[in-house]
């Protein structure tokens, strides 16, 4: 059978297939500018259909949930705000402001940045461990951790981290000498809800019993850190070189012995604490200065009393310095600032001053503590309060003002002047380290700066002694092989003192030439001022100064 050959197959126009594969991507691009609102819509629906049942559970509990008729009815009043001058913007910043003065007397400033995709927020306390009594020490910092244990509105203690977590957050809190800031940050969209969990910790914070004893115990942990830290170690020898009478001699930390609240800890977990008190040179629980303080109320107290006192005076402390004309909130997100400012004003305006009233926070029972209080406990209890509020009254006036304006008429009071060593600088202290470290650390006692912060002094100092071209201390130090580095800048910046430092971290050859750099930087400062005085007459018949006030050179 013969077979007859097939057909060649058609052959196709190669030109045509680009030509269609342009028209189809052509089409959907313009499906896409058409339909991408309602995409972007479908987006968004997935997003909150999406939405994690634990999320859904707490809106329904939020929502079920009883707020206190106080809250909920100065909520609704309308509160007068008034609008501060904005903040001085550089041409680079392309941001947006707003600053605001709440009725209540809180300032707030808004801060819209469009690029942002996350919202953050911050509350600054003008009050630190320069305000603690010197018989509780850490309870500034103490107060910062209490403030985290929930709110009425939110009582959960593990709600606001919790919140924060599952939505791309974090949060971190500080206390200094001067002020105890609390801040966090969460994705944007996020923001508004955890805005009112962190503002509730302002508003109506719990500081329950049970809280206290157990809080006390995060703060030695953390103290126990920080005995195994350089840095921290370095602090404290930095401390005991100050005045005494000075407020930045006090221990800012706290631990288990300064704030006697654990009274229900176990006797073997007690006598820990009284054997570490007496490696420190001090007694134990018994020795402690608010034994005699608490006992005077009625001649006897116990533990559990010295524990109440503590809560008691963590409240007068609160009552004292968390007072809305004492605290300024930053809030900054890709929202608007009006949108901001309809966030931030209902709920910080909430914040009541209770330095002039007998709000305690005992209103409801916090737990079962209260089942056993007596009469004649509750009239103990009250002695007490009046004791504490006298207590956190006269350790407040031990710290100078915050606020750049009253902090202008503050007298200059370092805590570090030489007839506290013999009378005769500079002195030498030398520290061994946990660290396999070498560094050399200058300080230099100054005048305060803090009410001028536009024009400070020891930002130029800062950067002269910082400077790393040629003819610096730097280059001269890193070229001789000494040194790896060299900073320089206030180590404190406080209203009534100011103390400037270079760090240096030297080389093997270096820390043996150590006192040869300390010559070189005191030479470099001498250089400085006298330039100053001849170029630029800053100082009217004043006279460069060596390290001991004496003018002379040799400082060795």
């Amino acid at each position: 059978m013969q077979r007859h050959p097939l057909p060649p197959p058609k052959q196709r126009n190669r030109r045509t297939l680009p030509l269609v594969l342009f028209t189809l991507l052509t089409f959907l691009l313009l499906l896409l500018l058409l339909f991408s609102p309602k995409i972007q819509k479908i987006c968004d629906d997935i997003k909150i259909i999406g939405r994690s049942s634990n999320e859904l559970n707490h809106q329904r509990r939020l929502r079920g949930r009883t707020i206190p008729s106080s809250m909920t009815a100065q909520s609704e009043e309308a509160q007068t705000v008034t609008y501060l001058p904005p903040p001085v913007q550089g041409n680079a910043d392309y941001r947006n402001y707003k600053a605001i003065k709440l009725q209540n007397g809180i300032t707030a400033l808004l801060t819209q940045d469009a690029q942002s995709k996350h919202f953050a927020a911050a509350v600054s306390v003008n009050a630190g461990a320069s305000s603690d009594p010197r018989s509780l020490p850490g309870l500034a910092h103490f107060t910062e951790h209490m403030c985290f244990l929930g709110s009425k509105r939110y009582p959960e203690e593990n709600e606001y981290k919790h919140y924060l977590a599952q939505h791309g957050g974090k949060s971190n809190a500080s206390t200094s000498m001067s002020h105890t800031t609390y801040q966090f940050d969460i994705l944007a969209e996020f923001g508004e809800h955890a805005l009112d969990i962190f503002s509730n910790f302002f508003v109506a914070p719990l500081f329950t019993r049970s809280g206290t004893a157990r809080e006390v115990q995060a703060v030695d942990s953390e103290n126990s850190k920080n005995l195994v830290s350089d840095g921290r170690r370095r602090l404290q020898v930095l401390k005991a070189l100050a005045d005494k009478d000075h407020h930045y001699s006090k221990f800012s930390t706290g631990n288990r012995i300064t704030l006697p609240a654990c009274a229900e800890d176990d006797d073997e977990k007690k006598d820990d604490d009284n054997d570490t008190k007496k490696e420190e040179g001090g007694g134990g629980s018994d020795d402690h200065p608010l034994k005699d303080l608490v006992c005077s109320i009625d001649g006897n107290c116990d533990d559990a009393d010295m524990a109440e006192f503590v809560r008691i005076a963590l409240l007068a402390f609160h009552r004292q310095h968390y007072r809305p004309d004492n605290m300024t909130v930053v809030v900054v997100g890709p929202q608007t600032v009006d949108e901001l400012e309809k966030w931030v004003v209902p709920r910080f305006g909430m914040i009541a001053d209770r330095s002039s009233n007998d709000d305690h926070y005992d209103d409801e029972k916090d737990d079962d503590y209260d089942d056993s209080i007596t009469p004649e406990k509750k009239e103990k209890w009250q002695k007490m309060e009046q004791l504490a509020a006298q207590m956190i009254a006269e350790a407040a006036t031990d710290a100078p003002p915050v606020p750049i304006e009253a902090a202008k008429s503050v007298v200059h009071h370092s805590a570090f002047r030489a007839e506290l060593q013999g009378g005769k600088w500079p002195v030498v202290v030398t520290t061994k380290p946990l660290q396999n470290v070498r560094k050399l650390v200058i300080l230099f006692p100054m005048p305060p700066s803090y009410a001028e912060p536009d024009r400070s002094p020891s930002h130029l100092m800062s950067h002269l002694f910082g400077h790393e071209g040629k003819g610096s201390p730097f280059a001269l130090y890193q070229n001789a092989g000494w040194i790896t580095s060299l900073s320089s800048g206030p180590r404190i910046s406080a209203p009534d003192q100011n103390l400037f430092q270079i760090t240096i971290s030297l080389t093997k050859e270096g820390e043996e030439h150590w006192k040869d750099v300390v010559k070189y930087i005191f030479a470099y400062a001498k250089m400085l001022c006298t330039s100053a005085e001849e170029t630029l007459k800053l100082s009217e018949g004043g006279t460069c100064q060596s390290g001991d006030g004496t003018g002379k050179d040799d400082l060795y």
